[in-house]
């Protein structure tokens, strides 16, 4: 019996610092679905306590993965070996074939050359190119993690099967031909591991030749109809900055969404979310046809301009029924008066559209962040960063830092900082006690000054998920902010995908649905339906949501071959596809995209002399930001 109780389903990631990239890719991977993986970051810090650490999560773990490499060939000495030492120690304490030791190599590295303990040599060793998880891989840690810790064959020299072929077929999937060598861009609806592995393959939208609509799979149920459109429904475009000084887009930006978050707090109206209405910043679309994707009644546009201390803030809403306008206004007022502005605005609109309001939802309305300019401009940088760049908490946080400085009593850019901090360490750009102490400063402050502010609520539960993953307690906090943004889709997604982290599949379900219905266009909602469902073999319900997604995009090509790729995983059926690749039309056949479409898909069924002649025609495709190494 070991020392210490083994932490169910903790996985250890040990490797080389020259791999950290690659590591990542498997980090985020196994996270996604749940796992909890200690992501060691030895080569960057030190000390007897932290290899006290170390040593403890090791000796406490459920698998340990060391990760093999020519990284670690060229070293003979380092960290890592420290590690895969104790881990070996550790297995003289179990009984033979109770799996433990999972070698995972990332390049072209053999095991017959592999300068490492001899009993890594007597598992299963597993191949990922480059990091790159394999849905099938990720399915058998999970396996390995959540089975029961027994011995999977009697003791012998030879290996348990405790790894994963890397030709191994997808585990469940119900069909009549071996669906081997599913391509990224299929798992990237089947798995949501790859969508954040293989950056943006099927979520950019950039414009694409349109193919003509495949036919409808034998287990897709017809598209639902359009739903009727709420009569009290809104989408703000963006608003345009028309200061001279075109720096000052960052405020016109932080203008829109604030008031995006203050008609979000009005329980009658169904506002679109800002996610949904960016792509429209340069479109040339009408008013008429923008309204009908986003499936609302009226638009609000305006603008900004800002010149010292005086701001004008413009608004005209729209009846987008009937092209007809129903008020346009122009607020000329100091600086220090923008959040009077955009308290005025909502409840013009709240008014405009028949919207009572209640004493609680005007007293939400009405408040004032800060008083202090400069600290509201710090904290409108530092969001606006965040929102450029996904991985920019880091750099955001001097930003915070200054706005809190400004302004002490400032609850919201101490949310914000405490937010910054703890994704930080979520994605270990810096997974360090001391940060999330810092994070948790930041929170207790903010909580202190504004305990039952919206905004506050949201990150403190962001809080709880991101710096502990302390699930019951970021539900605990969403559920208070779905009762003050009770048409919000993000907070009913973030309730699902806590639901779908617990394995708790008829709950994620239901709140992405619902998710899903209020804001149909945020395509994180409707892809995450669509692979979860068929991780649950689901497929009536994943094609009719993939149906749904291609009727809004339908410039889309992956998306259209997506609703024909379904049959492939459900029953090794290729007709479907083969007629969307069959009726494409010659003049796009030959087109950057559409070659790469087509190569993916002869990848897919191992057609593979379609895929090297293709292969020949275009070696890489880069209109949806899949890396070369992973083409």
């Amino acid at each position: 019996m070991p020392d210490h109780p083994t932490t169910p389903g903790a996985v250890f990631l040990s490797y080389a610092r020259e791999d950290t990239d690659a590591v990542r890719r498997i980090t985020d991977a196994l996270r996604a679905f749940g796992v909890e993986v200690w992501f060691d970051q030895n080569e960057l810090r030190g000390g007897d306590a932290w290899d006290a650490k170390i040593r403890t999560q090791i000796r406490t773990c459920t698998l340990c993965v060391p990760v093999i490499s020519a990284s670690t060939q060229a070293r003979g000495e380092g960290y890592f070996r420290r590690e895969w030492k104790i881990a070996v120690e550790r297995t003289h304490d179990m009984a033979a074939g109770v799996p433990f030791l999972l070698p995972v190599v990332i390049d072209d590295t053999k095991e017959s050359e592999a300068l490492v303990p001899d009993e890594f040599m007597r598992v299963q060793w597993t191949r990922l190119a480059h990091g790159v998880p394999t849905p099938q891989f990720v399915e058998q840690v999970k396996k390995l993690i959540e089975g029961p810790r027994k011995p999977t064959v009697e003791p012998s020299r030879s290996r348990p099967p405790v790894g994963v072929p890397a030709e191994a077929g997808r585990p469940g999937a119900a069909t009549s031909a071996p669906a081997k060598g599913i391509p990224g861009w299929v798992w990237g609806a089947a798995a949501a591991v790859l969508v954040a592995v293989v950056a943006g393959v099927i979520l950019s939208r950039q414009p694409a030749p349109a193919a003509p609509p495949p036919s409808s799979p034998a287990e897709a149920k017809p598209a639902p109809a359009a739903p009727s459109v709420d009569a009290k429904s809104i989408a703000v475009l963006p608003f345009t900055n028309m200061s001279e000084d075109k720096d000052n887009a960052f405020f016109a930006d932080g203008i829109h969404e604030d008031i995006l978050t203050n008609l979000a707090l009005i329980r009658e109206l169904r506002v679109v979310s800002r996610t949904s209405v960016m792509p429209y910043r340069t479109t040339t679309k009408s008013i008429r046809q923008i309204a009908q994707e986003l499936g609302v009644a009226y638009i609000l546009e305006g603008s900004v301009q800002r010149a010292g201390n005086k701001v004008r803030v413009t608004g005209q809403l729209i009846d987008a029924r009937t092209d007809e306008h129903i008020w346009a206004k122009a607020y000329d007022r100091d600086l220090t008066d923008i959040f009077a502005v955009q308290s005025e605005l909502s409840q013009e609109i709240a008014a405009a559209l028949s919207t009572a309001l209640s004493p609680q939802e005007k007293q939400l309305l009405d408040r004032r962040p800060t008083a202090n300019l400069a600290a509201y401009d710090a904290y409108l940088k530092a969001r606006a960063l965040r929102q450029r760049n996904a991985g920019g908490s880091q750099e955001c946080e001097p930003l915070l830092e200054e706005a809190v400085r400004l302004d002490p009593k400032f609850a919201l850019a101490w949310a914000e900082l405490a937010s910054a901090m703890t994704q930080s360490y979520f994605n270990d750009f810096d997974h360090s006690d001391e940060r999330l102490a810092r994070a948790k400063a930041a929170i207790d402050t903010a909580v202190r000054l504004a305990p039952d502010d919206p905004d506050i609520i949201e990150r403190l539960g962001d809080y709880y998920y991101y710096g502990y993953r302390d699930f019951e307690r970021a539900t605990e906090q969403y559920l208070r902010l779905s009762v003050l943004r009770p048409n919000d889709a993000a907070v009913f997604g973030s309730l699902g995908f806590i639901h779908r982290r617990q394995g708790r599949w008829g709950e994620a379900l239901k709140e992405l649905h619902r998710a899903a219905e209020l804001e149909p266009r945020d395509l994180r909602f409707g892809h995450t339906l669509v692979q979860l469902s068929l991780g649950l073999d689901r497929y009536e319900e994943a094609a009719a949501m993939q149906q749904q997604i291609s009727a809004q995009f339908p410039d889309s090509v992956l998306d259209l071959l997506q609703v024909a790729s379904i049959p492939f995983l459900a029953r090794g059926s290729v007709q479907e596809g083969a007629d969307v690749i069959a009726r494409i039309k010659p003049a796009q056949r030959d087109q950057p995209l559409v070659l790469y479409i087509r190569k993916s898909w002869a990848r897919g069924i191992g057609d593979w002399a379609e895929a090297i002649k293709l292969d020949g025609q275009q070696r890489y495709y880069d209109g949806y930001g899949e890396s070369h190494w992973s083409q």
